[in-house]
């Protein structure tokens, strides 16, 4: 029977070198998914670690605290997700007004091509 331990460090690889892949990925970003994946990894192997760290911290459980830090995480992305959707939105505001500014034509410039293409030569 395969242990859920292998099965999660599995996983966690899969996700390190999806993460990783990247080539836009600045070293600090780099460096902060590794010590992720190393320090979940050893959560994995060694479980009681983490209701160790949690009694030191005043959590009952490893579990709970393991539960608190994700929701934190997970609010952090969703933050900073919001943030980047803002930019962008603004972004392709200006890009649009940009571009609709290009394609316009002055009223003044408009009423002189009707008269010139009125007018016989």
């Amino acid at each position: 029977m395969i242990s859920i331990k292998i099965i999660l460090i599995i996983f966690l690889l899969l996700i390190l070198r999806a993460f990783l892949v990247q080539k836009s990925l600045i070293l600090t970003k780099r460096v902060v998914a590794f010590s992720m994946f190393l320090i979940l990894v050893l959560l994995v192997v060694f479980p009681d670690a983490s209701t160790r760290i949690a009694n030191a911290v005043g959590v009952g459980r490893g579990v709970d605290l393991v539960f608190y830090f994700s929701h934190l995480f997970i609010l952090f992305l969703i933050v900073g997700l919001w943030r980047r959707s803002i930019v962008l939105m603004n972004t392709v505001t200006k890009l649009s007004r940009a571009i609709a500014l290009q394609g316009a034509q002055r009223p003044q410039a408009e009423k002189e091509q009707k008269t010139e293409a009125k007018e016989p030569t």
